[in-house]
């Protein structure tokens, strides 16, 4: 483990090496030219035509290279430099970011069949499916919302999984269904419902708080949601009213005012 820390630690200076390197290039052979080619047309009152600046652009890179241009010359240098570093660092944080949450798919994908093993709790939830309703072996729409209220209950507390494609006894029946009632009868179609329907019940914002990921059980399709808590409260429409939805041991229940209320005050104080 640590020697993995080591060799990742040692990628990380490479890139960031690297970035700064070739930033320095980019301000000497680059950035400095163009300032002196602006300059250049700032002092001169000539026509600007791209034959013209071609011109100015390739003495100048000429003149970068003459003795009392240099302070010039190693000024830009450095601000490549910084600004390569900048880059390299904001590339390596995005590839820490990625490797860890390969990391959490690789382990999630890894628990998905002893959750369903041991049944709903607190952080696990089933549904059968997103719209196939399995009863009446029709496309129901209503089902999104049952969806929907789950998704608020997790964000509401402390968070969870929610698996679709299995149902209340851990019975895994799969997606294709679902696919089946999408324009894109495949998991970027369900991806995309998803998608939306979050964005239209709790706001774009929110869906980076959901972390969707697709895993083959039984030659199946099933779609688990990882659900962050969220730090405002998530309200559901439903007609004319707003209700408010709270996982509470294995079951999502709607709250009235007044203990929605109490609730969020009791988080405000923890």
């Amino acid at each position: 483990m640590e020697t993995v820390k080591n060799n990742f630690t040692m990628n990380n200076s490479k890139e960031l090496i690297l970035h700064s390197f070739i930033g320095v290039l980019i301000g000497y052979f680059f950035l400095h030219p163009v300032s002196m080619a602006i300059h250049w047309f700032e002092m001169n009152n000539s026509d600007f035509t791209l034959a013209e600046l071609g011109r100015v652009f390739s003495e100048s890179i000429i003149h970068s290279f003459s003795l009392h241009m240099m302070p010039m010359s190693i000024a830009f240098s450095v601000l490549g430099a910084v600004i390569g570093f900048g880059s390299g660092l904001y590339y390596t944080s995005i590839k820490k970011k990625n490797r860890a949450l390969y990391g959490k798919k690789q382990l999630l994908q890894q628990s998905i069949p002893i959750m369903i093993n041991e049944g709903e709790n607190e952080f696990v939830e089933f549904k059968s499916s997103l719209r196939h309703d399995y009863r009446q072996v029709k496309t129901d729409k209503n089902l999104e919302h049952v969806i929907i209220k789950s998704i608020a209950g997790f964000l509401n507390a402390k968070g969870g999984t929610l698996l679709i494609g299995v149902n209340d006894f851990g019975e895994i029946l799969g997606i294709e269904n679902d696919y089946m009632t999408l324009k894109k009868k495949n998991r970027d179609g369900f991806y995309q419902r998803l998608v939306l329907l979050v964005s239209n019940a709790f706001g774009k914002d929110v869906f980076s708080k959901i972390h969707v990921t697709f895993h083959e059980l039984e030659n199946k399709d099933i779609c688990s949601l990882f659900i962050e808590p969220s730090t405002k409260p998530a309200f559901v429409k439903e007609g004319n009213r707003t209700a408010f939805y709270l996982r509470t041991g294995n079951v999502t229940n709607p709250l009235t005012t007044l203990e929605v209320v109490e609730y969020i005050q009791s988080r405000n104080i923890n």
